[in-house]
C-alpha cells in the first residue's frame, strides 16, 4: 500500500539509530496546519511520559499537527529525565514543522525502564521531516513496529454527503494485548471535516469497539495510545447527524481491521477468534463474561488444539461473575451449535465445530439467553511460541 494518501497529511519513517537491528524506528505525521485531534490513551496507573504529556496537550482543545514517533525505547519509568527527554523530543518535533510543542503528539515504545539515545533523535527527526512525502504511510507503519512480524496499514473511502471521504490508518502490537487500552500505538488520519468537539467522543466509540476489544494476553503497557486526526481537506461543512453517522462506519471498518490486525499477529498465536457473548441482563455483564472465555488459557489453548472443548468455554463464563442460567445458555462456532439450553448437541455437533476450529479466523457465540446486552471482542490463541517469544523479549 505504498500508494496510500490523505490530503493535508505527509508521513515519514525511518532508522535514526535507537534499533540495533537496523530497522527503522522513527516515525513522522505532519499535517498542513493544526487539525482536529481525538486520542485514547492507556489506563495503566503505570503511565510513560509521551502519554501523559502528550495527553496533557489534547485536553481542552482537540487539535494537532505533529505525530513524532519512536520505537526501540518505550521512555517508559525513567523518572525526571524521561520527561525531559519526552517534552525535548516534541519541541525538536516543533521546531522542524515550524509550529508550537502543544501541537505536537509524541509517542514512544519498546523496552521500559531505558532512557532515550537523545543524541540519535536530535539528528533524526530533523532527518524524518526531509523524508515526509504524502504517500509515505507505509515507512510510517514500518518504523513503529517493536515485536510485530508485519506492518498494519489499513485504508477505505465512501461517498458520504456529495464528497469522497478518505480514511486510512496504521496501528502496531503483537503481544501485552488487553483493554483499556491494549499494548498498542494507532495512527488513524481522515480528509474529512469534523468539528474537533465531535471528534473525541466519536473516536472513543469507535475505540470501544475496535482497539479496546483485543486481547491477546491479559497484559496492558504503559505506552498505549490511539490517535485520529482529521484534516478537513475533503472539503464542505463538518459532518453531522447521518454523515456523521456514516463516517463512523467508514472509521469503525479501518479501525476494526487494524485491530484485528494485530491479533492477526499476535505472538505466537494461530488463529483470530471473534467472540460474542449476547443475551447479557447488563453491557457489564457481557464485557465480564467476555472478558473471561477471552482471557482463559485453558480456553486458548484448547483453540490451539482445534478442539472443541466447549466446557472450557462455559467453565469460564461461569467463573466470570456474570449472571447466568446454565439452562438457557447456547454456545456455538460459527453456525455450529454445540450446547443449547443446558444440554450438549452430540459428537457430530462438535465434529463439525473442528473443522470452524481448523480455519484460521472463526467467531464463537455464547448467548446467556437473560437480555439483549452483548459484547464482542478479538482474542487468538495460545501456542508455546508466546512463552518463547516473550522469555527471550529483552536478550
Amino acid at each position: 500500500m505504498s500508494d496510500v494518501r490523505v490530503a493535508g497529511f505527509r508521513f515519514a519513517g525511518i532508522h535514526c539509530g535507537i534499533k540495533k537491528s537496523g530497522k527503522p524506528d522513527l516515525a513522522l505525521l505532519v499535517a498542513d496546519g493544526p487539525v482536529a485531534c481525538a486520542g485514547v490513551y492507556t489506563t495503566n496507573q503505570i503511565v510513560a511520559a509521551p502519554v501523559v504529556q502528550s495527553k496533557a496537550r489534547l485536553a481542552g482543545r482537540h487539535t494537532a499537527k505533529v505525530v513524532v514517533i519512536n520505537s526501540g525505547n518505550a521512555n517508559a519509568c525513567t523518572g525526571p529525565q524521561g520527561d525531559s527527554d519526552a517534552r525535548q523530543m516534541a519541541a525538536w518535533a516543533a521546531m522542524v514543522a515550524g509550529c508550537q510543542p502543544m501541537d505536537v503528539q509524541v509517542c514512544s515504545t519498546g523496552v521500559i525502564g531505558a532512557p532515550l539515545p537523545m543524541s540519535t533523535l536530535e539528528s533524526g527527526i530533523p532527518a524524518a521531516y526531509e523524508a515526509l512525502s504524502d504517500d509515505g504511510l507505509s515507512d510510517f507503519a514500518e518504523a513503529i513496529c517493536t515485536t510485530d512480524t508485519f506492518a498494519k496499514l489499513r485504508q477505505g473511502s465512501a461517498e458520504i454527503d456529495g464528497r469522497r471521504v478518505t480514511v486510512a490508518g496504521v496501528s502496531k502490537g503483537a503481544g501485552m494485548i488487553h483493554p483499556n487500552m491494549a499494548t498498542m500505538l494507532g495512527v488513524v488520519v481522515t480528509d474529512a471535516s469534523i468539528a474537533p468537539a465531535e471528534l473525541d467522543p466519536l473516536w472513543r466509540r469507535v475505540c470501544h469497539r475496535t482497539f479496546n476489544a483485543i486481547t491477546i494476553d491479559g497484559d496492558t503497557s504503559t505506552n498505549d495510545t490511539a490517535l485520529l486526526l482529521a484534516s478537513g481537506r475533503a472539503g464542505g461543512a463538518h459532518l453531522k447527524d447521518e454523515s456523521l453517522d456514516q463516517f463512523e462506519t467508514l472509521l469503525h471498518e479501518v479501525a476494526g481491521e487494524l485491530a484485528k490486525d494485530i491479533i492477526r499477529d499476535a505472538e505466537g498465536g494461530t488463529k483470530v477468534v471473534e467472540l460474542t457473548v449476547s443475551g447479557a441482563a447488563t453491557l457489564a455483564d457481557a464485557a465480564k463474561a467476555a472478558d473471561a472465555v477471552s482471557l482463559s488459557p485453558l480456553v486458548k489453548t484448547a483453540m490451539h488444539g482445534e478442539d472443541p472443548n466447549w466446557g472450557r468455554i462455559i467453565a469460564a463464563a461461569g467463573r466470570s461473575g456474570a449472571p447466568l442460567d446454565p439452562d438457557r445458555l447456547t454456545l456455538s462456532m460459527d453456525d455450529v451449535v454445540l450446547y443449547q439450553d443446558g444440554v450438549w448437541q452430540g459428537v457430530d455437533a462438535e465434529a463439525s465445530a473442528h473443522a470452524v476450529m481448523c480455519k484460521p479466523e472463526y467467531s464463537v457465540r455464547l448467548d446467556l439467553g437473560l437480555g439483549s446486552a452483548s459484547r464482542t471482542v478479538f482474542t487468538c490463541d495460545f501456542s508455546a511460541d508466546y512463552v518463547r517469544i516473550n522469555a527471550d523479549y529483552r536478550s
